[in-house]
């Protein structure tokens, strides 16, 4: 692959996370705004995780995908239904739970678990929010570093990444987090694609969002 290629992927991989900071923060503030910033509730979950977080990066990665594949730079996407590819996911996926739930208990953060609780909003936003983070981080910028960089670089570049964008957590938190999407990452590629780290991601959330 020549330095061109290599330098427009990772250009390619930069861009989808900078669309993730602008305009995408500026639309979604200019959207609630109008709606007179309603409380973060109901239907008002779900709109937001399915047309406002993650929803333009997505759709420049889909764009910048099917470019760079037509042109052979990098591959296209991968989506196995294989139940290894799904066995993968719940494996890597109930890690991440033990992972977690260790270290809100090392911190010394034992009181944020409380009684069950599910929102179906929330369930059902994820669903959404969920695919595209991955279709994005674990999908587009993922596949396109490693095609510059190798699996390894390219997976621990974009989980940082990953991590950078939960901005709203603590810093020992948004490390956690890329922590946890470098396994995400290492079990799309054992799994055989993106929809087994989609599954990591859906396990963690659908167990773990209504005890914290």
């Amino acid at each position: 692959m020549s330095l061109v290629q290599r330098s427009t992927l990772i250009a390619a991989a930069a861009a989808a996370y900078l669309v993730g900071l602008w305009p995408t923060w500026q639309l979604r503030d200019f959207v609630l705004q109008a709606f007179g910033n309603p409380p973060y509730e109901g239907v008002w979950i779900l709109i937001p995780h399915v047309f406002l977080y993650s929803t333009l990066p997505a759709l420049f990665c889909i764009a910048a995908w099917s470019v760079l594949a037509h042109a052979g730079w990098m591959p296209a996407l991968r989506l196995s239904f294989r139940l290894r590819t799904l066995g993968w996911g719940l494996g890597v996926g109930l890690v991440s739970i033990a992972v977690l739930v260790a270290f809100f208990f090392a911190s010394g953060q034992a009181s944020a678990f409380h009684a069950p609780h599910v929102d179906p909003w929330l369930a059902t936003a994820n669903v959404f929010s969920n695919f595209y983070e991955e279709y994005v981080f674990r999908g587009f910028i993922l596949v396109a570093l490693t095609a510059a960089l190798g699996f390894w670089p390219a997976a621990i570049l974009s989980s940082l990444a990953f991590g950078a964008t939960h901005a709203q957590y603590p810093l020992a938190l948004q490390a956690l987090i890329a922590g946890l999407a470098l396994l995400w990452a290492w079990a799309g590629e054992r799994g055989g694609g993106l929809l087994a780290a989609y599954t990591a991601h859906m396990t963690l959330d659908w167990l773990i969002d209504p005890i914290l």
